[in-house]
Formats: C-alpha cells, structure tokens, sequence
C-alpha cells in the first residue's frame, strides 16, 4: 500500500507492505532504490518478500518530490539521506530491520549500518561495492553532472540505462528498460546532481565486510559493467561463500534480469539469519 512521508521539503512516497498478522515479531525489511530509479524497481521484491515479512519500500527524496535543501556551503552526502531513511523508519516505529540496497541504494545501507548500529541487523548489497569511487571514476561523475545540468535528465537516462542491463535482456525485454527510464524522467536535474556528488563523496566502507556485528551479503552481476565483476569478487571473499550470490549472464539490474534468483536468494540470507 502507497504512503507518504514529510521529510522537511516534501512528501516521499513508499510502499508499505505485508500482513501484520502474520509477520508480527519479525523485523521488517528496507529496500532503498539506486541512481536513475524509483521505488517501483522492486516490485517484484515486494511481491515476494511482503508474503515473509514486512517490507517497507520509499522513494529518496528528490524522486518524484522535491530534493533535498543542502546548503551551499555543505557537499552532497550519503548520509543526508541515511538520515532521512532512519526518520521514516522511526516514525513507523521500526526499530529494527534489514536493509537491502540496490547500487546507491547500497552505498546508503552501508553508511546506514555502519551508523545506525543498533538498528540495522543485517544489510545486502545488491550490485553495490563497499569501494569508494577511485580518481577516474570521480571525474566521471562530474562529466555525468555537467551532463545531467545541460541535457536534462531524461537525456541522461536514454544514453545510460540501457547499459545497466546484459544483452540478452536488453535484446528480449526492451519494453521494460524503457518503463525504467519512463519512471525516472520527471526527477530534476537539481536531484540526479545531489545524488551523483553525493556518491563521489562517500568514503570508503570495505570494513564492514569484516565486521562481526551484522550478517552482509552479496548480490553480484557477471557481466555488470556499472560495479566491476573484478572489484566485486575481490569484496566477496571477505564473506563467507554462502553471503554471496553470482548470477550468470547479468548485468546491473538482477531485480530484473534474474527476479525469481534474486528473490529467492534474499530470502534465504535473512532466513538463515533469522535461524541463528
């Protein structure tokens, strides 16, 4: 079911799902969306996992509603909208649950359970890296602001969404790729600008691989072009092997590529947490 929050500046929708009654006592999972995407991304996630446990699902502020007010003096950061997720969270009167990120979504959940440590209690990257942006790659970013700044954002997601998904995919489901674009083409450029700094930003957190607080668990694309399959593997062995999932012939985008995989894989790691 859709809800709104007011995180300052505007209303944030987010799906609010599972029975109540059947999920009482369980914590309940966050799902937070990548750059370019809404919280529709994970409609099959929630379909799914919403029959286990309850899923709470929003849009980050600047998708579909207003950006965040940073001020001038201040750059982008990941943390400005770990803050705004733990507010939502702490209004429903969560207090504790899994985090699952999906590419920036990761990078939140990341900083997110490296914080909020006695509310996180376990977290899946899902084609996310615990890496910084290396040299290159931020000046990349800023080739993709400058972009977003002059060509608008709908530009933007036609000359880069296609290269998140692998080519068979691409080949057999475009109508798909182009209902992901659809989806994100009203965002401002005001808003894709604050979260490509906001990822340029971000530090490091490679340590919470190593962490003996929460369980952490992969989600890896082989052919995934956006978070290096090299890079990638070298984070997994930080983990034990059964945190980690390689898909096949995937690219960036498994809650689309590979959904009954990525399904069943999420609910196997937060099951066997639960069992401990």
């Amino acid at each position: 079911m859709l809800h709104y929050y007011d995180y300052g500046e505007d209303q944030l929708a987010y799906f609010d799902e599972g029975n109540t009654n059947v999920n009482k006592g369980k914590p309940a999972i966050l799902l937070i969306h990548g750059f370019g995407e809404d919280h529709c991304i994970w409609k099959q996630q929630i379909e799914f996992l919403s029959n286990f446990y309850r899923v709470i699902a929003p849009n980050l502020p600047g998708v579909h509603c207003k950006p965040l007010h940073i001020h001038h003096s201040h750059a982008p950061s990941i943390r400005n909208y770990v803050e705004v997720m733990h507010e939502l969270m702490h209004s429903l009167h969560i207090e504790k649950y899994y985090v699952l990120g999906h590419s920036m979504g990761g990078y939140i959940g990341l900083a997110f359970a490296d914080y909020y440590v006695n509310h996180v209690i376990g977290l899946g990257l899902i084609h996310s890296t615990t890496y910084e942006d290396s040299p290159a790659k931020k000046e990349s970013r800023l080739k993709v602001a400058e972009f977003i700044q002059e060509y608008g954002t709908q530009k933007f997601l036609e000359t880069s969404t296609q290269n998140l998904f692998g080519n068979a995919f691409k080949q057999a489901h475009p109508d798909k790729i182009q209902d992901v674009m659809d989806s994100v083409s009203d965002v401002s450029p005001e808003a894709m600008v604050q979260f490509v700094m906001a990822m340029r930003n971000r530090s490091a957190h490679t340590h919470m691989l190593t962490q003996q607080h929460i369980p952490i668990w992969m989600i890896v694309g082989e052919e995934d072009i956006a978070v290096p399959f090299e890079d990638s593997m070298q984070q997994t062995q930080l983990l034990p092997p059964n945190h980690v999932i390689v898909l096949k012939q995937v690219s960036h985008m498994g809650m689309l590529e590979a959904t009954e995989q990525v399904n069943n894989a999420l609910l196997g790691f937060i099951q066997a947490a639960e069992n401990k």
